[in-house]
C-alpha cells in the first residue's frame, strides 16, 4: 500500500454551516507528490451527514473523504476515533465549520516533512470571511483573540509557540499517541487546551502556518458563545485538578460569582446610556466572564440567566 502523507480527521458538531462546501474543499487541495484522507466522524452530531456525504461522493467519486460513525458524542471523542482510524504517521484535525483553502493540507505536510524529530504541532489560522465579519461581536471576538486563544491576524508577528487549539493542527501520530488523545470527558470545550497544556510539559512547541489558512463558516452570536464558556467553566475543575493552577482562570478562583454578575450589570447599564465601540467591548467582555464564572461556581450550561434575554 502506498504510504499517505497526511489523515485529516474532521468531527461533526451540531453547527449549522453548509457541510457539502467543507467537504468539497477538500477535493480541491492542491500539493505535489502529495496524498492523504480525510475521517469525517459522524458521532450523531449532525442531521443528515450521511445524505450529505452520499451526495458528495456522487459528485466526487475519487473523492479523498470516507465517513465513519461511531456512538460516542463530543467533539474529542470524536476526533479520538479518527486518529485510531487513520492510515498515516501525520494526524491533521479541522473543525467541522472550517472551510479549507486549497493550501491548507499541503503546508502541514510540507512543515513535518522539515521536523526531523520533536514534538511539534503545526497551527494553521481561521477566519470568519467578510460577510460575517459585519457582525460587531463577531469581528471583535476574532480581533481580540478571545474566540480561539491568539488573535490570528497578528500572529505572523507574535506567535506564543504555546499554543494549541484542535480546530486547524497536525501532529504526528506517535506523539498524539503518546501524550493519550483527547480527554473524551471534556466533549467539546477545553479539550484541546488541556491536550496543549500535555504537549508542553511534554516539552512540545507549535508552529504557525500562514498558508494553511481555513475559513470559519460559522455565524457565531453572543448567547451562543456564552453557552460555550458556560460548559467551559464547568470542565475548568477537571483540567485545574490535572494541570494545578491555571493563571487564565485565577480570577475566577479568587473571585465570588456575585462580583461577575454586578460587573456584567454595570456594563449593561453603560452600553445603554452611551452606545458607543468602549461600552459595547466592555458589555461583551463582562457578560462572557459572567458565563464562564456561572459554569466554574456550578450554575450550569442551561441556567436561564441575563445571556438568554440579551439584546443582539
Amino acid at each position: 500500500m502506498t504510504p499517505i502523507d497526511c489523515s485529516v480527521v474532521v468531527a461533526l458538531n451540531p453547527h449549522h454551516n453548509d457541510l457539502a462546501l467543507v467537504l468539497d474543499s477538500y477535493v480541491g487541495q492542491t500539493g505535489a507528490a502529495m496524498s492523504f484522507e480525510v475521517i469525517v466522524v459522524d458521532g450523531g452530531g449532525r442531521d443528515h451527514a450521511d445524505r450529505t456525504y452520499d451526495d458528495h461522493r456522487r459528485r466526487f467519486p475519487w473523492t479523498p473523504i470516507r465517513l465513519l460513525s461511531i456512538d460516542s458524542i463530543g467533539r474529542a471523542a470524536a476526533n479520538n476515533a479518527g486518529a485510531r482510524a487513520s492510515l498515516s504517521r501525520l494526524l491533521l484535525f479541522v473543525g467541522d465549520d472550517f472551510i479549507p483553502t486549497p493550501t491548507l493540507v499541503r503546508a502541514h505536510v510540507e512543515l513535518h516533512r522539515n521536523i526531523l524529530r520533536g514534538a511539534v504541532a503545526g497551527i494553521g489560522p481561521s477566519f470568519f470571511p467578510d460577510m460575517l465579519r459585519g457582525d460587531p461581536f463577531r469581528c471583535w471576538l476574532e480581533d481580540s483573540g478571545l474566540l480561539f486563544g491568539v488573535p490570528f491576524r497578528l500572529a505572523a508577528a507574535h506567535w506564543p509557540r504555546t499554543f494549541f487549539y484542535a480546530g486547524n493542527v497536525s501532529i504526528s501520530r506517535a506523539t498524539f499517541d503518546r501524550l493519550g488523545g483527547f480527554d473524551d470527558a471534556l466533549h467539546d470545550t477545553g479539550d484541546d487546551f488541556d491536550f496543549g497544556l500535555r504537549l508542553r510539559k511534554d516539552g512540545g512547541c507549535s508552529h504557525f502556518l500562514p498558508k494553511a489558512v481555513a475559513w470559519h463558516d460559522h455565524a457565531l452570536t453572543l448567547p451562543e458563545r456564552a453557552d460555550a464558556l458556560r460548559y467551559s467553566g464547568e470542565r475548568a475543575h477537571r483540567i485545574i485538578a490535572r494541570h494545578g493552577e491555571i493563571a487564565e482562570w485565577a480570577k475566577f478562583l479568587a473571585l465570588p460569582l456575585a462580583d461577575f454578575e454586578a460587573a456584567a450589570a454595570d456594563a449593561e447599564e453603560r452600553h445603554h446610556a452611551a452606545p458607543d465601540a468602549v461600552t459595547r467591548i466592555a458589555r461583551y467582555q463582562s457578560l462572557l466572564d459572567l458565563a464562564f464564572a456561572e459554569g466554574f461556581h456550578g450554575i450550569g450550561a442551561n441556567a436561564d440567566d441575563s445571556i438568554a434575554s440579551l439584546r443582539g
